[in-house]
């Protein structure tokens, strides 16, 4: 069956807007359930992050399950379907395995190498796996993608130095503020970011508060680190201890506004703070305004580290030739002997290679009304069915001979599939 995938990053976004497309952790699987109950979706995994929401799916009809996998994320994230395909990117079989491979090895993350990925791989694919949404297919991927993202960080530089933008964040308050380890911290979200960055503070001697939607929460991460819990609707209270204040939650509101700057001690601390890396943002880019606050978000922590990532550039081709590699194993053994597969990839590469193609002349094609736009998607469709239904047809009726085998392996040669 056809491998795809449909998702949208940071990459193919104006600064910030991220937030309209993020799932959080919590509400993966509800938004799974859905996708999953699409006609002709055999098997779906969600992946996200802070930084992207994907998914990769096993479908049952090449052509139709495409179209219901647009539609199902679509209504999965609220937004039009012509919306979604504004912002979206697909990848099909072979480009589907290699593109999961670059996210669990950090090549396309913002923060090269960084590390949270992986875990964040790894727990979309155990959660889904668990709930009964993926199954062999997928599961042959995800185990392969974890193992890739291992060796690229154990085989190459490519995560050397800052590993995770938690501790970009800490790095970058340490060196603005030039306290060096003395003072009082506060983080708001006890998530995995949120947590990595109470650790770092803490080990780095700061005195740290956490503070958490789940109290209980807030405890433990407070007793495992040496710092103190304290109830979320309470931390604007201790603002004018902090010389430094991280928010990391999935909430959909403003934590902190511009209302809020009442809370910072002028006399005290003249330039509290402030890094919101929470997606959606947890605080008010207002705030930015007043010269008591210096407030940082997710994408002034990766400019700060950017100056810092010389040497993973130089291990990038290193991890790509091992993903190369890797793809084409996963590839040899998926599509040994089977027609089936074979005839999938083959739709997949001209399907493929026709949306490259509109997506090519677009620019021509803006004039156009959406009637015309349309005549113009069933057009291109139909030439692609019609010029593969042939030799399809050929190999069918020889399914199961030795002549049959020759042609599927022909094929698979002729097209690299």
């Amino acid at each position: 069956m056809p491998l795809v995938a449909i998702g949208i990053d940071w990459s193919s976004l104006p600064a910030n807007d991220f937030g309209r497309y993020f799932i959080s952790e919590e509400d993966m699987l509800d938004r799974l359930k859905v996708f999953s109950s699409a006609e002709g979706v055999e098997e779906a995994i969600l992946v996200c992050t802070c930084a992207r929401t994907e998914v990769f799916a096993e479908i049952t009809k090449f052509h139709g399950g495409i179209e219901e996998m647009w539609l199902s994320l679509a209504r999965i994230l609220q937004v039009e379907r012509d919306e979604l395909a504004s912002v979206a990117k697909v990848y099909y079989e072979r480009g589907a395995v290699s593109h999961l491979l670059r996210v669990s090895s950090g090549l396309e993350s913002e923060l090269i190498g960084e590390t949270e990925i992986l875990g964040q791989v790894r727990r979309a694919f155990v959660r889904s796996h668990d709930a009964g949404y993926s199954g062999p297919a997928l599961y042959g991927l995800f185990r392969k993608a974890l193992e890739v993202g291992k060796r690229a960080r154990n085989e190459t530089g490519i995560a050397r130095g800052i590993t995770s933008s938690a501790h970009a964040a800490v790095e970058l308050f340490s060196e603005t503020c030039g306290l060096d380890g003395e003072g009082t911290v506060m983080v708001v979200g006890v998530g995995e970011i949120g947590s990595k960055i109470a650790e770092a503070l803490s080990q780095g001697g700061y005195h740290v508060y956490v503070a958490s939607r789940t109290f209980d929460k807030a405890v433990q991460l407070a007793n495992r680190i040496n710092a103190k819990a304290i109830h979320i609707h309470d931390f604007k209270t201790h603002i004018e201890e902090l010389e430094g204040l991280f928010f990391a939650t999935s909430t959909k509101k403003y934590l902190l506004d511009t209302q809020d700057c009442k809370y910072f001690d002028l006399n005290r601390n003249p330039n509290t703070f402030v890094v919101d890396m929470g997606v959606p943002r947890n605080v008010d880019p207002g705030l930015d305004s007043y010269d008591r606050v210096n407030l940082f978000d997710l994408d002034g922590v990766n400019a700060f580290v950017k100056t810092a990532i010389d040497y993973r550039q130089k291990e990038v081709g290193l991890v790509e030739e091992m993903i190369e590699v890797e793809t084409s194993k996963f590839f040899d053994l998926k599509n040994s002997g089977s027609a089936a597969s074979t005839l999938a990839s083959l739709y997949a590469f001209a399907e493929e290679i026709r949306l490259l193609e509109l997506a090519r002349f677009a620019g021509r094609l803006e004039g156009l009304t959406d009637a015309q736009k349309k005549a113009v998607e069933s057009l291109t469709y139909g030439i692609v069915q019609k010029m593969l239904h042939r030799p399809v047809v050929k190999v069918k009726e020889q399914s199961g001979s030795k002549q049959g085998e020759r042609l599927v392996e022909d094929l698979s040669f002729l097209f690299d599939l």
